[in-house]
């Protein structure tokens, strides 16, 4: 009877661990599943092409916390840009000029 109990417990806990991860990473393009032949958790994200694993269920989410904050831009801010624009730290591309306004050259420019 004891057997049947430690097999159930896991499995239960298993289900409500995912539905909890889900909860979290699902709307943020996580897909997550266990691995029953494994034991493990995983986690995949196609935007970023990325698929982790871990252990237990606290264990993939530090993972996956851990590279989303290394994945995150920095914090950018209109002060932070004119700063950096002053000080000649932040080098912009010329904005391209927009369709038709650019002058006509070669025998495409005589139009009658």
């Amino acid at each position: 009877m004891s057997a049947t109990m430690t097999t159930r417990a896991p499995k239960t806990s298993v289900t409500h661990q995912l539905h909890r991860l889900r909860a979290a990473y699902r709307h943020r393009g996580w897909t997550l599943w266990h691995g029953n032949a494994t034991g493990q958790y995983w986690a995949a994200h196609t935007g970023q092409m990325v698929i982790l694993s871990g252990d237990s269920a606290q264990e993939l989410e530090a993972r996956i916390e851990c590279l989303e904050q290394s994945s995150r831009p920095s914090e950018t801010t209109l002060a932070r840009l004119v700063q950096a624009r002053r000080t000649g730290a932040l080098r912009l591309s010329p904005r391209p000029l927009p369709r038709g306004s650019r002058a006509w050259h070669g025998t495409a420019a005589v139009r009658t």
